[in-house]
């Protein structure tokens, strides 16, 4: 009984084509296994459905020549001919290498080391067998090969893997008199003759069979992989249509009580003051503290979840004037605590994005590095740097700082670092920024000195 395939089970769940298919994994005879998995040597490194078929086309290739010339070894050792073993040995060796290279990754060397090792070896051969051989006919097979390895839009490699067998095929001529100490008797060389006549045309024949055979499962990968594809968009549609719901519900349903317990609980103050004690007060307070924290949660967390729906047209935003709206907008609390906003240079003009998000960005960096902030003159320094392809925006203070040990966690939404006593906020504003940062393609991170600020770093890509 051959052994069962410890990598496919069977369930109760499976459909009656999927147990079909596992059955015939799994009574699969171990040395068809071990040629499929030969066959899929270095595909898992390679997303492209075409890409792996030509993997696999070179690895079918590679296999057929390691078979090949354990033929060859085989009449190597009848005809006690060392020179000529040595030399299929050498073929055996670069074939077994090129799996091995397919095996971790190297697929382009791999082909390569086909290409041109291969074509190599089976020359040296040639020209130590004889001419009766006629083994470098086997350079005809070799003018295919490239066409097999690669695809047709890399002409330059094909044209490339051509021209090794013709510039050997010319040379052969002109070397064989120098290589005849090593001819093998005239009768050994017309065996090796038929032995190469039928290995070359199994050798292409299986070869093109392959290309097809492996051109249609790509196919079949690639519809696949559509259909899939058009399940999950199917579904982040779905997904989508179900957190517009979630924050309909959320900015209506939930809101509206909770203003309703912050407006009574306000009137139940100023209209009845005098009949509370302080103790009766103090609770009162407190409530309607809670209230308003809890509608400013609700906020945030509306405003994460609805980041990237529902926005308009991205436009040009000049950055000089989002800062201008953040200084006017915090005019009195920089008054009052006699702080400064500072650009070093005029700001760039940022395509392709969205007022609204360019300004909660730099409106929670720069108001983050005003409130967290004991100094007697906190400053806030914007600058920007400019490389090929984003816009490298720092948001620098000199403020109290951030623990490196919270250097993977601050983005993280409700990780607050101090309590509301000490500073408030919902621990929801730096993760909506990475959210934003992030849904323009750029990165966000910082460098702290705990009591001597802090500096945000943002990149926001420029097309």
């Amino acid at each position: 009984m051959s052994e069962m395939n410890p990598h496919s089970e069977i369930s109760f769940s499976d459909t009656g084509a999927d147990y079909e298919r596992k059955v015939k994994e799994n009574m699969q005879n171990p040395i068809s296994s071990v040629y499929n998995n030969l066959l899929d040597l270095g595909i898992e490194d390679v997303d492209h459905h075409n890409q792996q078929k030509y993997i696999r086309i070179t690895n079918f290739v590679t296999i057929n020549t390691f078979l090949g010339s354990l033929v060859y070894l085989v009449l190597a050792v009848l005809w006690d001919n060392w020179s000529f073993f040595m030399g299929v040995f050498a073929l055996t060796g670069v074939s077994v290498s090129i799996l091995f290279m397919n095996a971790y990754g190297k697929v382009n060397l791999s082909r390569f080391t086909y290409l041109f090792g291969v074509n190599m070896i089976v020359f040296m051969n040639a020209l130590m067998v004889g001419p009766s051989a006629r083994m470098e006919s086997f350079f005809v097979v070799a003018t295919v090969t490239p066409f097999l390895m690669y695809d047709l839009k890399q002409l330059v490699i094909i044209a490339a893997g051509l021209l090794v067998p013709v510039v050997f095929l010319y040379s052969y001529d002109v070397l064989t008199p120098f290589f005849s100490a090593y001819y093998l008797p005239i009768e050994n060389q017309y065996i090796l003759e038929k032995v190469g006549l039928v290995m070359q045309i199994v050798l292409t024949v299986a070869s093109v069979y392959q290309l097809v055979r492996v051109s249609e499962k790509a196919e079949k990968d690639l519809e696949a992989s559509n259909a899939q594809m058009q399940l999950q968009t199917a579904e982040l549609r779905r997904s989508n249509s179900d957190l517009e719901q979630f924050a309909y519900i959320i900015s209506h349903d939930l809101k509206a009580p909770v203003r309703n317990i912050s407006s009574f609980m306000n009137l139940l103050v100023h209209k009845h003051a005098d009949q509370l004690n302080p103790e009766a007060r103090e609770f009162v307070n407190y409530s309607h503290t809670g209230a308003k924290r809890l509608e400013r949660l609700i906020d945030d967390v509306l405003a994460y979840c609805r980041i990237g729906t529902n926005l308009p047209k991205p436009v040009p935003v000049n950055v000089n004037d989002v800062i201008n709206t953040i200084r006017f907008e915090l005019r009195d609390r920089l008054s009052s605590s006699n702080a400064t906003i500072n650009i070093n240079r005029e700001l760039p003009v940022v395509s392709n994005v969205h007022a609204s998000l360019i300004y909660h960005i730099f409106q929670n960096l720069i108001s983050n590095g005003l409130k967290f902030n004991r100094s007697e003159n906190p400053v806030v320094d914007v600058s920007w740097t400019n490389s090929l392809n984003f816009y490298t925006f720092s948001i620098r203070d000199n403020g109290i700082g951030i623990s490196k040990e919270y250097s993977t966690t601050i983005f993280q939404m409700f990780k607050r670092l101090h309590n509301e006593q000490e500073y408030d906020g919902t621990g929801i504003g730096l993760a909506i920024c990475k959210k934003i940062v992030e849904y323009y393609h750029g990165e966000v991170w910082f460098e702290s000195e705990e009591n001597k600020g802090t500096t945000f770093y943002i990149t926001i890509r420029k097309f």
